[in-house]
Formats: structure tokens, C-alpha cells, sequence
């Protein structure tokens, strides 16, 4: 097991290191990120002190690291929102960390007047009671579990609104989303809540009802942990980050004026003619210095048309592009995608999908054998 341990250290060791290393090190994303990685290393030292003599000069630790539990959700939510506003961190931000810290004070309280042997007979109690199985409820337990619960689940509420609010700019205000949408965010929330929120309840339930080995049950949650540290940091390290403009929408009428219908009309015209849909980086804040117009009224115009946003916009007129190649060229179909501004496979092959019902190559044949 202490390898095991050893291990999880040096992942989130060297995670740190490729951060600080690179190009985004300046980004609170990236410091966040940072502070993660540092969290789950103490957490992992917190396993490796009970093993070792120094729980027995310093008992206490062995009822301090549970606390920490009520970090993730809080730490997760904050990474989201560094997407969406990545700017400086602001003092009241450690008002949410006001749970943890009342946690720490509570067990302090509880534990510092009691003599050290008292707390290594008491653990040494409860570690007898699960192996022999016997129940033991507390009080204290229940409620840091509901704390735990309460916690966690408000904060993946957070981190969710903040995600969704992020990938709506994103398609407002770009063509090609890879490795700059956080979905994979939205993923790794959900794996947490089922593979270790879950896991971790069930843990403090056995103190109270023991019915599964407790060892086996940390040992799972140990490498169940790493393999977080695996998932989380391969996507922070390849996550793109990039500077969203604010966009203030004046308000208009439910209705398009017929000056904003000649508006699309020419953006629609533009768009066939100057192709710029094929620059594969293409951005509301290009577009609109390709037309000469401020990014506000480009974002206007496509409100009031039958695009849902900018990315809907430009990959519709790219699928147009490309369904005309596959009809008229012998091409092979990615190298037409790349030629018109996707720059992934998985990105164009559900896009074409979604906009046709049917698969390029499937459009393809079809287009072929009905000709």
C-alpha cells in the first residue's frame, strides 16, 4: 500500500511541475489547478502518518484528515469558475472554505483536551468494533456526514452552473471548440460524486454499522483517488484557455427590424462568397474584423437569426461546403473537412450528423446512387 501511496504523490508532484512549467503557469486556472494537486498530496501523507510511529507522538492526526472531505467539491467549483472569470482571486472567496475550517476548529476542540492515550485507545475502540463488526453509532459521525453531503453537493451545483455558463460563451463566441470546452469537467464531476462522494459515505457508515472490511474499503478509496489525479491532471495539462470578450446584447425586440434581416442577409452572402468559415480559427472577434463591424452587432444579427449562436453559424455553412464536395469530388471525406475549418475528426463526424441525419461517408454513397 505505501507504494501505492508513494505513487499518488509523485503523480500529483509531477502534475505540479508540467503546470508551473507551462505556457499557462500566470492563469488562476492554472494556480487552482496547482492547490488541487497540493490538496490531494496532503491527503495522501495523511494515509502514509497512520501508518508510521508518528501517529502515536501526534494522535491527533489520526481525526483531523477526515476534514478534508469537505475540500473537493469547493476546490472543483473554484476551477470552474477560473474559466469563466480568470482573473485575480478576491479575499471573500475563503468564505467557502468557512466548513472545512469550522471542521478543523470543532475536531481541535474535541481532541486537544484529551490525553494522547485516551485518543489512540479510543481509535484503537473503534478499529476493534469494525473488524469484529459491532455497531457503533455516533452522533458526531452522522452529522459530518450530512456535512460532507451538504457541502459537496452545493458545490457541484456551483460547478455545473459556472461549466454550462462557459461552454454557452464558448459557442457564442467560437468555431472550433477543441480543448478549449470544459465538458470533460462536467464528466469527471459525475465519476466523483459516484466513485468517491458515494464510497466516502459508505466508509463512515461502516464505523457505524460495520459491514465491509475497513481495509479493503481504504485501500479502494486510495487508488481510486490516484486514478482522479490521473484523469483530472491529463486535461488540465492539454486544456486550452483563451480570452472570452465581454459581450453586452442590447435589448431589442422579440422581433428582427428589417434592418437586422438585411444585416444577416449579407452576413449570409459573405459567408458563401469569402469563405471564411474554412479558417479553422475562426472567431466571432475575427469575423467581425473581417466584415468591419463591432463583435456586438455581429452577435445581434445571428440572435435574430436561425442560428442558435456563432459555432452553430459557421458549421452549418462548413457542413453546406462539405456536403457539395462529397457530391461533386472524389476527395478523401477528412481531408474535405480539414480543407473547409474542422480540425477533429470526432467534432466533424457528429456536426455532419447532427446537421443531415446521415454520416459523411453514408451521404456520400447515397448522393452516388441516387444520381
Amino acid at each position: 500500500m505505501k507504494i501505492i501511496l508513494g505513487i499518488g504523490i509523485g503523480i500529483n508532484l509531477l502534475a505540479i511541475f508540467q503546470l508551473l512549467k507551462g505556457r499557462n503557469f500566470k492563469l488562476i486556472s492554472t494556480k487552482i489547478a496547482v492547490l488541487i494537486n497540493m490538496f490531494w498530496a496532503i491527503r495522501i501523507v495523511f494515509f502514509i502518518l497512520k501508518d508510521l510511529d508518528i501517529s502515536l507522538r501526534f494522535p491527533i492526526l489520526l481525526m483531523l484528515d477526515q476534514n478534508l472531505l469537505l475540500l473537493d467539491s469547493v476546490f472543483l467549483w473554484l476551477y470552474s469558475k477560473s474559466l469563466l472569470r480568470n482573473t485575480t482571486v478576491k479575499f471573500k472567496v475563503l468564505l467557502h472554505f468557512l466548513p472545512f475550517i469550522i471542521g478543523v476548529l470543532l475536531s481541535l476542540l474535541s481532541y486537544s483536551p484529551v490525553p494522547d492515550e485516551l485518543i489512540l485507545e479510543q481509535y484503537a475502540k473503534i478499529d476493534r468494533n469494525i473488524s469484529d463488526k459491532k455497531s457503533l453509532f455516533a452522533i458526531d459521525i452522522l452529522v459530518f456526514i450530512l456535512a460532507v453531503i451538504t457541502v459537496s453537493t452545493v458545490y457541484f451545483g456551483k460547478s455545473i452552473r459556472e461549466l454550462k455558463k462557459f461552454n454557452t460563451i464558448l459557442y457564442n463566441h467560437f468555431s472550433s471548440l477543441k480543448n478549449i470546452n470544459a465538458n470533460w469537467i462536467l464528466k469527471f464531476h459525475s465519476i466523483w460524486i459516484f466513485l468517491f462522494l458515494i464510497p466516502i459515505i459508505l466508509y463512515f457508515l461502516n464505523y457505524m454499522y460495520p459491514v465491509i472490511n475497513i481495509k479493503l474499503f481504504l485501500s479502494f478509496m486510495v487508488i481510486i483517488q490516484i486514478l482522479f489525479s490521473l484523469i483530472f491532471n491529463s486535461n488540465v495539462i492539454s486544456q486550452n484557455y483563451v480570452s472570452i470578450p465581454e459581450t453586452n446584447i442590447s435589448k431589442q425586440d422579440d422581433k428582427p427590424t428589417e434592418q437586422f434581416k438585411e444585416k444577416l442577409n449579407e452576413l449570409k452572402k459573405v459567408l458563401e462568397t469569402s469563405q471564411y468559415y474554412q479558417d479553422e480559427n475562426l472567431s466571432l472577434v475575427k469575423l467581425s474584423n473581417y466584415l468591419n463591424i463591432k463583435s456586438t452587432e455581429l452577435t445581434e444579427i445571428i440572435k435574430y437569426s436561425e442560428f442558435d449562436n456563432f459555432y452553430d453559424l459557421i458549421n452549418t455553412y462548413r457542413v453546406e461546403s462539405i456536403k457539395k464536395e462529397l457530391i461533386t469530388s472524389t476527395e478523401q471525406i477528412m481531408i474535405i473537412a480539414y480543407d473547409n475549418g474542422f480540425n477533429s475528426k470526432s467534432a466533424f463526424n457528429r456536426i455532419f450528423k447532427d446537421k443531415t441525419g446521415q454520416t459523411p461517408s453514408a451521404f456520400r454513397n447515397l448522393t452516388k446512387n441516387t444520381s
